[in-house]
């Protein structure tokens, strides 16, 4: 189940019914209030019809219910599909459990977030994503969300946001170095991306809750190897886009200031395709869409070129990657300089 999204930003309204099997820890004195005034009684756990009406039981040796009890004592979360009945009997709303909310997860012990509300649909969050459209993924069986690259400023860049949104630090796990054939073999696990030693490809993993959320607002955008833009993602505001398209390219795009070229490449053709579709919303025109054979495999790209295009696109988009942006400045410092642009605008 997926939302449509209609507005800028979502709440946890917004996302209470598609989320099955979530979790949340609320402050103890709120819970309370809020069970108090759903059941109308200062007994919550001992209230028989209550108890029944949000799919919970009586334990009979103890004459009340133990999951209330655990989660008015505040040693039980709650799960979100009874949270839902319960605020349907109260006088409070989805911005009063946001406000008291601790932390939310998926199961019992997995790892546990404290969601930003309302999410906004901008471009911290479309940069999450265009990064997991890149050299991110979301593992298919336990949908684990990952993301690795060698960039420093890249990895602080997802890291930061993630952690503005969520709530949550990764798990980093630095990589051995490789040739680009040979299998991932990881080295060792530091607690911050300073201790990263300089030249090696970094891990960042994050738990299951979200790849949950990101999928109840996107879509399901990527699921192993398989990636693409969804309904959802294309009805997102622009600037959602903008943070998506800078961050794919980032991570699959290319600059060289010496044979005027500014590339984005990919395998998934389809991936490509409406990335171009992106630009050409945002006033950026590209070259069509080419394929080459690498290592017995057909791999696409396309090329923007001209002043014009380029100068548009490192204002509109720009890019993380000081190694790129600085390549990119040389770049439009190069044909701005040149005598055909000289010439061109002299006319």
């Amino acid at each position: 189940m997926i939302i449509i999204v209609i507005e800028e930003k979502i709440g946890l309204t917004e996302l209470s019914f598609y989320l099955p099997g979530t979790y949340l820890r609320l402050k103890t004195i709120f819970l309370n209030d809020l069970l108090k005034d759903a059941s109308g009684s200062n007994f919550p756990y001992k209230d028989k019809n209550f108890v029944e009406s949000i799919g919970c039981s009586i334990n009979q040796t103890k004459k009340l219910s133990t999951t209330i009890y655990g989660w008015m004592k505040g040693y039980r979360v709650i799960s979100l599909s009874r949270l839902i009945k319960i605020n349907d009997l109260s006088k409070y709303s989805w911005k009063d459990i946001e406000k008291n909310l601790i932390s939310i997860k998926t199961g019992i012990r997995n790892g546990e977030i404290k969601p930003n509300f309302p999410i906004k649909l901008d471009k911290k969050l479309g940069s999450i994503v265009g990064h997991i459209l890149g050299d991110g993924s979301i593992e298919k069986r336990f949908h684990a969300l990952f993301f690795s690259n060698s960039d420093i400023d890249l990895l602080k860049e997802f890291s930061q946001n993630m952690e503005f949104i969520f709530g949550i630090k990764p798990r980093i796990w630095v990589q051995e170095k490789k040739l680009f054939h040979e299998g991932t073999k990881w080295l060792m696990k530091v607690d911050n991306l300073s201790k990263v030693p300089k030249g090696h490809c970094v891990g960042l993993f994050y738990p299951k809750i979200c790849s949950d959320f990101l999928y109840a607002i996107c879509g399901k955008f990527a699921e192993g190897k398989r990636k693409k833009i969804t309904n959802q993602i294309k009805d997102m505001p622009k600037e959602f886009k903008i943070g998506l398209v800078r961050a794919f390219f980032d991570d699959e795009g290319s600059v060289r200031a010496d044979n005027y070229i500014l590339r984005l490449h990919q395998d998934n053709k389809k991936l490509l395709e409406d990335i171009k579709k992106f630009l050409k919303e945002l006033g950026i025109n590209s070259n069509p869409i080419r394929g080459y054979i690498k290592r017995d495999k057909i791999r696409y790209y396309f090329n923007i070129t001209g002043f014009k295009e380029y100068y548009k696109f490192y204002n509109t988009l720009g890019c993380t990657s000081k190694k790129k942006c600085k390549e990119f400045e040389l770049l439009i410092n190069k044909v701005e300089n040149s005598k055909y642009f000289k010439k061109k605008h002299a006319l």
